[in-house]
């Protein structure tokens, strides 16, 4: 297969920075943020305001707000210090076409949608199209090379929505029940009777707890993955530790979600006999909660620290 082409000689001139800059010069990064920002607006103005809407309204979807933010600090920090021959090449162009022609279809016969039972899932959610998009302009701007170094960033954005809706509706209620079986076995085990329901723990007629979608471990869990594919990515792991450390980071995260609950029924327990915390059963789950994920994020961030030490002195043997 031939070689992807090169812009020709003018366009690269127009873009060229001495060679001896390893960084590359305003008017490089200006024409990247203004193709990339009118295509954008271009494509997600009417649904900016949903995004927005999303992350400040769903607990779940949150985290997808800061992941704008981290893609671009992450990108300048890749391309900081990296040596530029500016060389783009015609298959951005054509990347970014097709995702502009997609759009404008979309545009006019909606989004197409991919059918399972009662399981409706959109073919081209913003998140892939913004990915595809941004990395057509950085090839078509920067070349293979570029987009190499930059490509976690860039792979972030493919989580603006971290939590798509047929992802929640197939996991939430069945997270809510083991939450709500495993609080009420460990309270049967403490001997505290319970009411019979399913999802509501009630340990007196005016006290008790309900297994609420937000408490089913699944915000954590997304929070912590995230946080530990970022780790992984900064200590340059390798891609199948790096896996390893994702997943262990979210079963982590949900398996305290658990703990917290146990240690809430506690909580509850002694409010039974102490009015003052029954008043303040929810400030007791936000500390717990807290107190919990930041102790679990400091262990597992110790984890890339130590196999990096270990490598180092495997490589001074």
């Amino acid at each position: 297969m031939a070689a992807p082409a090169t812009l020709p000689g003018r366009q690269a001139d127009w873009i060229e920075a001495p060679r001896n800059d390893a960084s590359p010069d305003w008017r490089f990064l200006s024409a990247i943020v203004l193709v990339a920002g009118v295509g954008l607006w271009w494509m997600l103005g009417p649904e900016a305001h949903g995004l927005w809407t999303l992350w400040t309204t769903n607990g779940l979807a949150s985290i997808g707000i800061l992941i704008p933010a981290v893609s671009i600090v992450l990108t300048v920090r890749a391309w900081r210090g990296q040596r530029w021959d500016h060389r783009g090449t015609w298959w951005g162009l054509a990347i970014c076409t097709a995702v502009l022609l997609i759009t404008w279809l979309m545009k006019r016969q909606g989004a197409p949608l991919l059918l399972y039972r009662d399981v409706g899932l959109v073919l081209f959610p913003d998140g892939i199209r913004v990915f595809l998009y941004v990395s057509g302009v950085v090839l078509l701007f920067a070349g293979s090379k570029a987009y190499r170094a930059a490509f976690f960033p860039i792979f972030l954005l493919l989580f603006l929505n971290p939590a798509p809706v047929f992802l929640v509706n197939l996991v939430d209620l069945p997270l809510q029940y083991v939450g709500a079986h495993t609080a009420r076995a460990f309270a049967q085990w403490i001997g505290v009777p319970l009411a019979v329901d399913d999802l509501r723990l009630m340990f007196s007629p005016a006290l008790g707890m309900f297994i609420a979608p937000g408490c089913n471990g699944l915000r954590g869990a997304l929070a912590m993955g995230f946080l530990t594919l970022i780790v992984g990515y900064l200590y340059r792991m390798p891609l199948w530790l790096r896996g390893a450390y994702f997943l262990s980071g979210a079963m982590l995260a949900y398996l305290l979600n658990l703990v917290r609950l146990c240690l809430l029924v506690l909580c509850y327990r002694v409010a039974l006999n102490f009015e003052p915390l029954a008043r303040h059963m929810e400030t007791a789950d936000y500390i717990l909660g807290s107190l919990i994920f930041f102790s679990a994020a400091i262990f597992l961030f110790a984890l890339p620290r130590k196999w990096n030490s270990l490598s180092k002195q495997h490589a001074n043997s």
